[in-house]
């Protein structure tokens, strides 16, 4: 019986590794490509202002 729960436990754990370790790299991508956007909007912003 222990034997049993011990391999239960190893596949959840492996399995709740996988999934952040596949999707941390897409979420970093997404947020960088998101704050690089902002940064370019607000450098337009200061560039009509400063043309103004």
């Amino acid at each position: 019986m222990s034997e049993n729960t011990k391999g239960k436990i190893a596949v959840r754990n492996n399995a709740g590794k996988k999934t952040p370790a596949a999707t941390a790299p897409m979420a970093n991508a997404y947020a960088n490509a998101t704050v690089l956007e902002k940064i370019e909007n607000l450098a337009a912003t200061f560039r009509q202002r400063k043309c103004n």
